[in-house]
């Protein structure tokens, strides 16, 4: 009986056999078997253009600025890891507004005794730099000073002791540190520094603090009206609690409803003159 025929009468089915094609001579040398034929479209083969320009080639799903994560992690790196500046000075910040002032020969006035000092600066800062600190220090005791006025802090202008813009001044140069450097005693071309203090000054233009004193003025007149008219109100309500009189004709006093031309006993009570002699 065949095989076959014994796999129909038993259980077990037969014994399976593989059956391999004939390795071709060119995969024979690289010790494997070839797969399958594939035909690939012409179309396939071209590579599509990317749509993003941002796309960096070769990396799918990054941008340009992926490119950049090992210069920005080495950049912040620096920072994170850096010593504290060894050149460094002391800023006296101030708040005054445009006016001639009597006290200093200068050409604004403090107001809302507003002053800050701010120790331990880098003198490499730059113009922006100063700025920014000087803005971040005062700008808020300004909007306390003269909380409810609608502030444009943007036409706002940081001055130094001399009443030099540092806006105008040019970024990236060191503003202080050249009035740091003095001469050194060892030789007459070496300097050294020395650290100083610098007077800034956030200045509000003269137009915009005449609109906060004329808001001011409105301000204290419309405060003083409503006092008055509050304590016109208080006086009437204890006026009203003294004298029943004025509160209608519901109250306990017997005589509150009395007309002024009755006497105390009425209209028909004629006097004592009246009474006969006889």
């Amino acid at each position: 009986m065949s095989e076959w025929r014994k796999s129909i009468a038993t259980i077990n089915p037969p014994r399976v056999v593989p059956f391999l094609s004939q390795p071709s001579s060119s995969s024979a040398h690289i010790g494997r078997i070839s797969g399958p034929d594939i035909a690939v479209p012409l179309s396939w083969q071209q590579l599509p253009a990317s749509s993003n320009p941002n796309m960096v080639s070769g990396a799918a799903g990054y941008s340009v600025h992926h490119a950049q994560y090992g210069l920005e992690r080495e950049r912040w790196a620096k920072l994170a890891y850096a010593p504290p500046p060894a050149e460094t000075i002391t800023l006296e910040i101030s708040a005054v507004y445009e006016g001639n002032s009597r006290k200093k020969s200068g050409c604004g006035i403090n107001f809302g005794n507003i002053c800050e000092g701010k120790k331990d600066i880098d003198a490499r800062l730059d113009a922006p730099g100063l700025i920014q600190i000087t803005l971040d220090t005062i700008l808020p005791k300004i909007l306390t000073f003269g909380r409810g006025f609608p502030w444009c802090t943007e036409e706002f202008v940081v001055r130094d002791a001399t009443w030099v813009d540092l806006s105008r001044h040019l970024p990236a140069i060191p503003y202080f540190l050249a009035q740091c450097l003095v001469q050194s005693q060892c030789g007459p071309k070496t300097t050294t520094f020395k650290t100083k203090q610098f007077l800034l000054m956030v200045v509000v233009p003269a137009a915009q603090w005449s609109e906060y004193e004329a808001w001011l003025d409105k301000t204290e007149e419309e405060n003083i009206l409503r006092e008055q008219l509050q304590r016109h109100r208080s006086i009437i309500t204890v006026t009203e609690e003294r004298d029943p009189r004025t509160s209608g004709t519901n109250s306990e006093d017997p005589w509150a409803t009395q007309q002024e031309d009755e006497g105390p006993f009425g209209l028909d009570f004629k006097g004592p003159d009246a009474l006969s002699t006889v």
